[in-house]
């Protein structure tokens, strides 16, 4: 039985206002979002929680792509995008979804398949040298996103050493009988071994057994935790990424949204007592993209069935939003 479905480009979920009487710069990201021709950014949604499921989580956040899209629909494109030379229908392109059907249990092979075929939806919008920002499901997407890279860079035989970043209270380096939301980043690592290169921002020390930070180490994982992210100034925060930054060559970074406290984000699997400020996430985001070596890109866990006031979705919808205008800025000028 396949277990995986690839649902194409719904034009339904980029709706919002109209201002009739205002100039024609009253322009909304639902006006330009189409299905994905050859545009800088896509977007490929990733709706699958079998590995939060196996991982005894809250489930829920397989629904997680086409909420995200609703919310960023709804918001404007800023005068910054409006004033470079970009045609502003060709922005972000839209590639639908993976779905991974599950039947609301844990299912062998599921979220094997899921991750494959998303994986090859990535490998294809890099081979067209776009963004590929992954809208998730749960922290599984992050196996997904890797392999797509990793693929791509194998197809390119480009020698490329890979970063990963990861917005996290948790490390997500369980050993466990089955691939779930706790295992991407060890399976990552055995992929690609002495050449792993992992850093996390928003640790938390009640988040993580000491044999995870016993496997952290043993690894060479660097990071920052969540107090520090509080008490140190961004720029030292900076600092102590930079010098991971500088030796590797392309960049994924994930954001999962626990990272966030529960105040600002009470949609997930795990709530977050403490978590890292949103601005904090949007500075460092910012300087990420900046650097010109990001090439994937994705939001995880995000889980509508516990939304209150749909705070979660205004949140993961503007961090979208941060990092889109920031990238086709970079763009623009790169090719003035």
């Amino acid at each position: 039985m396949a277990h995986t479905q690839h649902t194409p480009f719904n034009p339904k979920y980029y709706t919002g206002r109209t201002d009739p009487h205002e100039t024609g710069r009253a322009i909304y990201w639902h006006n330009v979002v189409h299905a994905y021709e050859r545009e800088p950014i896509c977007l490929v949604g990733f709706a699958c929680h079998q590995g939060v499921r196996r991982n005894l989580g809250r489930v829920g956040a397989k629904s997680a792509p086409s909420i995200i899209r609703e919310f960023f629909a709804k918001l404007p494109i800023t005068s910054d995008i409006q004033d470079t030379s970009y045609e502003l229908q060709n922005l972000v392109g839209d590639m639908g979804d993976i779905v991974c059907h599950d039947d609301d249990k844990i299912t062998p092979n599921s979220l094997e398949q899921a991750q494959h075929a998303y994986a090859n939806q990535i490998t294809q919008v890099l081979s067209n040298n776009a963004l590929a920002v992954g809208l998730g499901g749960g922290h599984e997407i992050a196996y997904g996103s890797f392999l797509g890279l990793y693929q791509h860079l194998q197809h390119q035989k480009r020698n490329q050493k890979i970063g990963i970043i990861n917005f996290d209270a948790h490390f997500d380096l369980r050993t466990d009988e089955y691939a779930t939301s706790g295992t991407p980043f060890l399976q990552i690592a055995d992929v690609l071994g002495d050449d792993f290169c992992y850093f996390c921002v928003g640790i938390s020390r009640f988040a993580n057994t000491a044999s995870l930070f016993d496997k952290a180490k043993q690894l060479g994982v660097g990071m920052i935790f969540d107090d520090d992210c509080h008490r140190l100034s961004y720029d030292e925060i900076w600092q102590k990424m930079t010098d991971f930054i500088n030796v590797i060559d392309v960049l994924y970074i994930t954001v999962d949204l626990d990272s966030l406290p529960a105040s600002v984000m009470p949609a997930v699997s795990a709530v977050n007592a403490k978590g890292i400020a949103l601005d904090l996430v949007e500075f460092l985001l910012t300087k990420l993209i900046d650097t010109g070596k990001v090439r994937v890109l994705d939001f995880a866990e995000f889980n509508p069935n516990y939304d209150i006031d749909d705070r979660g979705a205004k949140v993961v919808a503007r961090l979208l939003a941060v990092c889109v205008e920031r990238y086709l800025l970079l763009k623009g000028q790169d090719n003035e």
